[in-house]
Parts: structure tokens; sequence; C-alpha cells
């Protein structure tokens, strides 16, 4: 008896298994052979880190690597995100992917390597995926099934996307659901369908949902394959509802805790500004099935990227007018297409198919369903022997014709394409279409129609690819290094807490690549909160972003600011200059330097105060100012001991010097305006010294980089940031008391309004005798933990409430001398207590919201699909007869 031996060549493999090896390996070559000649590393100095990929996702798989190693709580609970937040729902969203542990070998600086290793996996995953399932389906067969899988891993939506590292895992699932779906309905075991979906649950909520709202029209379309009774159709539609409903179960650890947190925060802003209007029209549309119909443009806003190429454009228009395809079968998929068009049209539709919220850059994330139907459509009717009628080329050659003449005549509404790109399209079009007229007669034409389809492919890749720019990776790995290189000389104690500002940054991020608690984060989970402390503390901030870094004295102190990297101009080589953001010249001489390498200054707050503290009972009576973030840092630090002296005063501008403007007699509220508008036209404020403090400038939303240009004694500083509120400056404070400094304004639009523009001096003997007050009735620290708090604190007569800087959230519980007491919101944001005078052991701990249900609930699931299974299982089956 001779064992059986793998069979290790190739050449002799069944057609099939060298189609499907081929899907992946083509897109996986490919990909990569045009990122080395990019010069992508290893190949290069490039990255393929871009817009999010490069300022957000890498800065979060290296939070995820840290945390798994170091402490996993952090996935809970992080102080890294802002102030601190809920991390489990931004895990859900950013880092779930099981394709993420492929990068934890990597150090933070090979992380753009590894990232490009995976990406690449990615697009032969996606093509090896519709491959499979298109062979599930059984609706095609060797190397149709590496066309097909091809033409959906570098689909439009795929090669724009790329860099949306977190949403590709669906896009990969989806052929695979679909597919099981079907052999389900068949009569095969629910188990694969069941698991993938949760599986893609898991992977990434949000793009799952999508893909599960397409799941429900699909279905519909797929109850008219066949001339079903009323009971056939309620039967499959049982067997539909139930696996989507133990898939979703399954996952419920995931996405009902997420669910809470989107609730709690974004949820009051659903259908904020839907307007009841079509954005776009269908030939508009019909632009972006030209190859390298794309720019940089419109990943902002523009269109949906849903380019298929040629072949599966003619082969859909086949399906919809074929008699091979039963009448109904083609009716409800024109009616299928033309809602997924209209959702691509229509405002409303289109919020709905994005969670009932705008989608902050990357308009139509929903249009890789579009993609999938398309070539889905165009799979089951594609056959080496197809045959078109005189009707269908002549009606199909009719409407390609109208269409680009139509787009010809609009050329100058469309900046991403230009006439050689719809003369490229044409042809290919062209010749494939005139390909399948004659395949029937001449079945050489297969290999030119496959030639012609790799082409277009692989042209429209290149054109699109080629629009965007990437990190350089020398770049990355120097700043990565010198940052963190500063950050290692920091203390490390497993009892003590302190958070980090700085006065640059690589990402808004970094507390989360570095591993940090600081004051900045960029996350589509942003709690609301978050975004408005910081507009009260005139930071920037938005939906999705808070920015820390140009704070005060005050604020430092207050928010445990212990540390300040302060980057310094004059000896900085490894940190470019577009990473700086504010001077801190309030810091220059009040924190004292600890140590200095590669250009940034680690200082240190001696009056930073602790995260947890007693205060006075009067903080509880705050009220915030809107658009006065001196007032209200002033009015807060001044309430926590109930003192009577203030932290800021108002100061007047000591002159003003007009260049081609009336010089205004009120600096703060007036209009400028040029007298030549031809000419450059500046205003110059100045203002003296203070004996008591540092010196702040405030500026209105109205003032922004695109009127304005700051420069403080003769130096341009940092373009002002985008802010929604008023937002604060540090000004120069060196020299002697009395000594003057100049703020010039430098106009670039013919007017501008000084919103806001306003001068303060703080009280520097103030601040630092109230800081080391409250410093005295600080936590003394136990354990820290992010999700876990304890520790011992003195609470004086009088000052009985027990204040944090954490954000305020009802799922953190505080328990005193072990017993649980109620949370109060101080300040509008921050957890409050009170507290007895005394010595008190305390406790604060913070709970996932519906995660420990969610668990149960999953488990509970996974138990009911098991009985299930066991129940059915031919071994249990007996009949009374037995």
């Amino acid at each position: 008896m001779h064992k059986k031996t793998i069979n290790l060549n190739p050449l002799q493999w069944r057609a099939n298994t060298q189609a499907l090896w081929l899907s992946f390996l083509g897109p996986v070559i490919f990909i990569a052979g045009y990122f080395a000649f990019r010069g992508v590393a290893p190949f290069g100095d490039n990255t393929i880190l871009t817009v999010d990929l490069g300022q957000q996702y890498i800065d979060f798989i290296a939070y995820l690597k840290d945390s798994l190693l170091q402490d996993p709580s952090r996935l809970l609970y992080s102080f890294s995100k802002g102030l601190g937040g809920n991390f489990y729902s931004d895990g859900a969203y950013y880092l779930f992917s099981p394709f993420n542990l492929l990068l934890l070998p990597f150090s933070k600086t090979g992380l753009p390597l590894g990232i490009f290793l995976v990406t690449i996996l990615r697009y032969g995953l996606a093509s090896l995926s519709m491959a499979w399932a298109l062979r599930l389906m059984r609706w095609q067969n060797g190397f149709a099934l590496s066309a097909f899988g091809s033409i959906y891993a570098l689909s439009g939506w795929m090669l724009v996307n790329q860099l949306n590292v977190i949403w590709i895992d669906v896009v990969i699932l989806l052929p695979l659901i679909v597919a099981f779906l079907e052999r389900y309905l068949a009569g095969y075991s629910y188990w694969p369908y069941i698991l993938l979906l949760s599986l893609a649950f898991i992977c990434n909520y949000y793009m799952t949902y999508m893909a599960g709202l397409f799941l429900i029209f699909y279905f519909l379309w797929r109850l008219t394959w066949e001339p079903y009774s009323f009971y056939e159709r309620l039967k499959l539609a049982g067997k539909f509802i139930f696996s989507s409903l133990m898939g979703i179960g399954l996952s419920t650890f995931v996405w009902l805790p997420t669910a809470m947190t989107l609730h709690n925060s974004k949820g009051q802003h659903f259908w904020e500004n839907v307007k009841n209007v079509f954005d776009n029209t269908p030939v508009d549309l019909i632009t972006k099935f030209f190859p390298g119909a794309f720019n940089f443009k419109q990943i902002e806003t523009g269109l949906p990227n849903i380019f298929v190429g040629s072949l599966i454009l003619i082969l859909c228009w086949y399906f919809f007018t074929t008699k091979n395809v039963r009448w109904p079968t083609r009716i409800m998929g024109v009616v299928v297409t033309a809602f997924f068009v209209v959702s691509m049209l229509y405002q409303p539709l289109n919020v709905v198919w994005h969670g009932f919220s705008f989608p902050v850059w990357y308009p139509y994330r929903f249009s890789f369903v579009f993609i999938f139907w398309l070539i889905w459509l165009s799979a089951s009717v594609w056959s080496p022997k197809i045959e078109f009628s005189k009707f269908q080329v002549i009606s199909l050659a009719g409407l390609a014709i109208a269409a680009i003449g139509w787009i010809i005549y609009r050329i100058d509404q469309y900046e991403y394409l230009n006439l050689y790109q719809i003369g490229l399209g044409a042809t290919i079009f062209t010749l494939i279409l005139i390909g399948l007229t004659q395949i029937h007669k001449h079945p050489w034409w297969i290999a030119v129609i496959g030639l012609l389809v790799g082409i277009d492919m692989i042209i429209n890749s290149v054109l699109t690819l080629n629009h965007l720019s990437y990190l350089s990776n020398s770049e990355y790995q120097t700043v990565v290094k010198t940052i963190q290189k500063n950050i290692d000389t920091l203390p490390h104690k497993s009892n003590d807490f302190y958070r980090v500002t700085k006065n640059f940054q690589r990402t808004k991020d970094d507390p989360m690549q570095f591993g940090y608690a600081g004051g900045s984060v960029f996350t589509s989970m942003l709690e609301n909160q978050q975004s408005d402390l910081m507009a009260t503390f005139g930071q920037p901030e938005g939906d999705n972003y808070i920015a820390y870094g140009g704070g005060t004295l005050i604020s430092d102190s207050l928010l445990g600011m212990r540390y300040l990297l302060r980057l310094d101009q004059t000896t900085n080589q490894q940190i470019p200059s577009a990473m700086f953001n504010d001077n801190r010249y309030d810091a220059q001489e009040n924190y004292k330097m600890i140590s200095q390498q590669q250009g940034i200054q680690v200082t240190k707050n001696k009056n930073a105060l602790p995260l947890i503290f007693a205060s006075d009972p009067t903080v509880l009576n705050f009220k915030t100012h809107n658009d006065d973030p001196i007032k209200n840092q002033s009015d807060l630090w001044q309430s926590l001991l109930g003192s009577e002296d203030k932290a800021f005063q108002n100061i007047n501008f000591s002159g003003a010097q007009a260049e081609n403007l009336m010089t205004p007699e009120t600096v703060t509220g007036a209009f400028l305006s040029k007298n030549n508008q031809k000419k450059n036209a500046s205003l110059t404020l100045y203002y003296q010294k203070q004996a008591s403090g540092p010196t702040y400038l405030t500026l209105g939303t109205a003032l922004n980089s695109d009127n304005l240009e700051l420069q403080v004694d003769g130096q341009i500083i940092y373009p002002i940031p985008a802010h929604r509120h008023t937002m604060i400056y540090t000004l120069p404070d060196n020299g002697q008391v009395g000594d003057q400094h100049q703020i010039k304004l430098i106009l670039k639009t013919n007017t501008v309004w000084l919103q806001n523009v306003s001068l303060y001096a703080m009280r520097q003997d103030i601040w630092d005798k109230q800081a080391k007050q409250l410093q005295k009735q600080g936590i003394k620290y136990q354990t820290v933990k992010s999700n876990d708090i304890k520790g011992t604190i003195n609470v004086p007569k009088g000052e009985n409430v027990l204040m944090s800087t954490i954000p305020y959230s009802k799922n953190w519980s505080v328990s005193i001398d072990g017993r649980e007491v109620n949370t109060v919101k101080v300040a509008g944001n921050f957890l409050g207590a009170v507290v007895s005078s005394g010595d008190h052991r305390i406790e604060y701990e913070y709970k996932v919201p519906l995660l420990h249900e969610g668990l149960f609930i999953s488990i509970g699931f996974m138990i009911f699909l098991l009985g299930m299974s066991w129940s059915e299982s031919s071994k249990r089956r007996h009949s009374l007869h037995e």
C-alpha cells in the first residue's frame, strides 16, 4: 500500500486550485511591485503611511502592542485618550482586527513595514475571498475566478481606502458571508455564515452595519431566483432572520458596549444638518467608472470611488437585459441597484448608510457593497460561451455614447477627470464589448478580454495610487525615536500618575503612540464632553479630536500636566518645524528643565496637581462662560479653594500702529479694513511685561490662518490652528518689568474682525500659593491602573468635595473607606464626590458599560447554538418507535 503524497508542483494542480492561488498572488505581487517602484521601505525611504493611517491608526496599533504587553486594562479605559475615556469602544472600531496581532512582533519604528506587509496581504485575501465565494456558488471556475477576484481587490473603493486598514476586513469577509448564507439556504450548516457574520461585527461593527443593510436587500433579491411558494419564501426568510440574529448575538460583547458609548456621545448628533437634497447626479457617478477618476480632494468631499472596470459594467447590462435570467430576478435586480445608486445621490439615505451620522472625510464609505453587488451580478452570468444580442449591444453602445458625450460637454465640472482618461476608458470598453460579441465565434477572444481586463485594472490602480503621497520612513523613524527617548527619561512607577504635554506633535495621538497620559487625541469615538472641556479652556477641539498643547500655567497645573516637552527650535534638528505648535513662553521661567536631548527640553511643573484632591464646595457652583477661556480657568481655579483672589487680570495694550488701515480706538471687537486692497496691511499692538506673571492673548473664532498671520516680537509663530471657540496664545514674557513687546497682525484678506482679541496677565503668586495648598490635599497613590485607582487622602475641614480631573462618566464608581458613594459632575466635566473631613481610603473603579451583559448574552447565544447542533446531530435523532 502506497502512502498518498502531497503534490507540490503547481503546474499539476487542478485548474481551480491554480486559479485560487493566482487570485491571491496576483494582487499581492502587483501591489507589492507598485510600492516597490514608489520606493516604499524596504525598497526605499517611503512608507505606506498616508492621511489617517499615518496620523491615527499607526498610533492606535502601537498602543495596542504596549497595552497587551504591559497593562491590558488600558484597553478598557485609557488616560492616553485625551484626559481619559472609555477605550473599549475605540478598540471595537480601530483595533479588533485579527490582522493587528501580526503586527505585534514589529517595533514602533518597524510598524510602517509591518503595516505595508499586512496591507498587501489584505489585497490578496480580498481577491481570494471573492474567488472562493464564486467557486462555492458554482458560478465560475478556472481562471475566471482569478479575474473576478482581482477586480474586487483592485476596485476603486479598495485602492482609495487601503489606508483605512480598519475597514478592509469586512470587505474581505463579505463575499464569504454571502456565499455561506447561500449554502445555508440550500440546506447546508448555518455555522459558517453565523461565525463569519459574527467575526465581521467583531472586526469592525461600523462597516458590518453597512454590510448588514446590504444583506437585507440582497435577500429580497434572492427570493426572486425561483418561483417559490409563499410558504417556501417564509421558510427562507425565517432561516435568514434566525442565522443573522445568531451572528449578531454572538458578537453582542462588542457592539452592545459600543452602542452605549455612541449613544452617550455622538447619539445626540443623529440627523444633525441633514438636508432633503440630492448631492449628486447619476452622470456624476458614471464619471467614476473611468480609469483614474480620482484626486486627493475626493477623499475629503468627493464622489464614491466605484471603479470596477469595463467588463463588469457590460456584464451587468447583460444581466438586466438577457432572457436567460428570470424576469422577476432582473426586475428586483434593477430595483436594488437603483436603490444603491439613489443612496449615493440622496443625502438622507447616505446618512442612514453611515449610521445616521455624516462621515468626516471618506464619503460614501458604504459603496463597497455596491461594488460587490455589481461584480456578483456579473459573475452570475459570465460564461466563455456568452452571446450578446444586437439589441443588447446597440442599446449599451448608445447609452455609453450619450453618457460620454454629456461628460465631455461638462468636463470642466470634473477636476479629477480629463479627456485622456475618458478616451482610455472608452477604448477599453469598446474593445471588450467587441470581444464579447465575438467570443462564441472565436474563443481566443477570451485571452484578449482577460488581457484587457488586466490592463484596465492596472491603469486605474496606478493612476489612483499616484494621487496619494506617503510619509518618509526616515522622518517617521527619527521623530518616533527622538520623542520616545525623551519620554523614557520620565519616571515610571506603579503608584504614581501624571500627565504630559508638548509644544509640538507628530500627531494628535502621540499619547497613544508613546503610552503616556496626555490631553490630546484624534478618534472617531471621542466623548463630547472632552471637546466641551477643551473649548472651555481655550484649546483647539472638534467632534473627533482635542489638542491640548498651548495651555496656561493654571490649566497645566489643574489638569496635572507635570511634565512639558518643549521643543527648542534653535537646537532642534530632529523634529520638523511643521510639528511645532506653541512656544509656551510662560513655561520658560517657571518650569524646571530636568533633561535635554536632541533639541527637546523635558521640563517639570512643580505645581501640577494630583489626579484626585480635596477642594472647596464652592466648585460645585462653578458655571462655564461661552468663549471666555481665561475667565473659565480663573474662576474654576479660584473656586477650588473658595478664594476671592483672581488668578488672571485683564490688561490693556500700551499702543497700536496701523499700516494701510485705520487704527482702531478699541482693539477687541474692531473691524479692520484695508485702505488700499492691493497693498499689504497690518496692525501692530504693543504690550508691557507685567510684574504679576506670564501674558496671554485670546483670539476668537473669526480669526484663523486663512485671514491672519501672527508675528510676536518680529518672529513668525505657528499658523493659527482650526478652532471653534476662543483660544489662548502664550506670549513672550522675558526681560524686565515694563519692557515692551509687540504683536503684529498681518491681514491675508481685505477685512478682518478682531473677535475676542484680548490681553491678560496671570498672577503668578496666586498660582504658586494655591497650587501648593491643593497639592497637600491630594491623593497619596497606592496602586494606579487605567481603570482602578487606589490611595489615601486627608480632607481638611471645609474642603468636602473630592475633586478629580477624570472626565465625568456614570461608569466610574467611587468608594470611600470601602463604601461606594454617589458621584457628582463638577464644572460640567469632571468626576467628583462629596466626602467628610479626615483621613480616608479611596478607590476609583471604571467598568465598561454593558460589557459584562454583552459577554453573558454572547455566551448565551453560543450555548444555544451548541445545544441546537447537539440536538440536531444525526447521532441524537430518534423516533418514538426505537
